[in-house]
């Protein structure tokens, strides 16, 4: 976390504190830098956030897996994921779990590193073209003529505002305990998907 003095125009200057990736090189003046450590709530938060980004890796790699949204939570994180629809049978199941288990084991042994992009909007919608709900982010939330992030981490590329770990092998446990089902943007009218 560090205490940045921003220049937004050159007659104001705002102090603001923020999580940083450990690897991000510094913008700006920093005026205060503190290193969290995991018994930090917001450190807790980085990196079930960066645990989010792992589990995505593995359900796009097993099940081709759409990823919508993935936040961090205070007890662990999720990820909404289309699977298909109704008459594919497009539904985790508790027999899924250990799969994805052992294919997060193999992406936190890879020591992947997450690296940061800034796109253009338009980079955006051609790098997600093919996904509906990520396209209906994009379009709805980024305004025309701005940039936005996203986090690339082995083959996953997704949306995201960060901060990281470094790497995936800083992931030392997972375990997939429960799933539901859930509709995009909670509205029962839209696709149906897996949590």
């Amino acid at each position: 976390m560090a205490d940045l003095d921003v220049d937004d125009n050159a007659a104001e200057k705002t102090n603001m504190t923020m999580l940083w990736d450990m690897t991000r090189p510094l913008v700006g003046s920093v005026s205060k830098m503190e290193f969290l450590k995991f018994d930090d709530p917001e450190a807790r938060t980085v990196f079930w956030h960066s645990s989010a980004h792992v589990m995505g890796e593995a359900l796009e790699r097993l099940y081709g897996s759409r990823l919508t949204i993935g936040p961090p939570l205070a007890g662990g994180f999720y990820y909404d994921s289309y699977m298909g629809d109704a008459s594919s049978d497009g539904a985790y199941k508790e027999e899924d779990y250990k799969p994805v288990e052992a294919e997060v084991s193999k992406i936190v042994k890879s020591k992947q590193k997450f690296e940061r992009l800034v796109l253009t909007k338009g980079e955006a919608l051609d790098m997600f073209a093919g996904n509906p709900f990520k396209e209906q982010i994009i379009s709805t939330k980024i305004p025309d003529g701005t940039r936005t992030t996203v986090y690339r981490c082995g083959d996953l590329v997704d949306l995201c505002r960060g901060p990281h770990v470094p790497n995936t092998g800083r992931i030392k446990a997972f375990a997939a305990t429960r799933h539901s089902a859930t509709n995009w943007l909670g509205d029962t009218e839209n696709d149906s998907l897996q949590r």
